[in-house]
């Protein structure tokens, strides 16, 4: 049986595929909701009002939820890869999770 043994620019290079995969994913649904919006309505329906006001509510919730996947990304990061000889281990890292700048982020984004 062949052992493969991770180097850390592996997990670094795997890691920012997961991401764009993750942030693709979501400004895609993000384009499809502002795109529905945009367009007229089928068979003579009602065009919404306060279009402008959903299309800014779109937009801001791309981008926050953007915000809030990057931290957390980037915290999950820190505490499996970057730390994980820290003393008690991810273990302890994640029962001071509240202690870390960017996961406080990536909760309340």
């Amino acid at each position: 049986m062949v052992h493969f043994q991770a180097t850390y620019h592996d997990l670094e290079v795997n890691f920012q595929r997961n991401f764009c995969t993750a942030i693709g994913g979501f400004f895609l649904l993000t384009v499809q909701a502002a795109t529905a919006l945009v367009q007229r309505p089928r068979y003579g329906g009602k065009i919404a009002d306060h279009r402008l006001v959903l299309l800014a509510y779109i937009f801001i919730t791309f981008v926050l939820g953007s915000v809030g996947f990057a931290a957390n990304a980037k915290y999950t990061e820190m505490i499996w890869i970057d730390l994980r000889d820290a003393p008690g281990g991810p273990a302890a890292l994640i029962e001071d999770e509240m202690n870390y700048r960017i996961n406080v982020l990536a909760l309340v984004w």
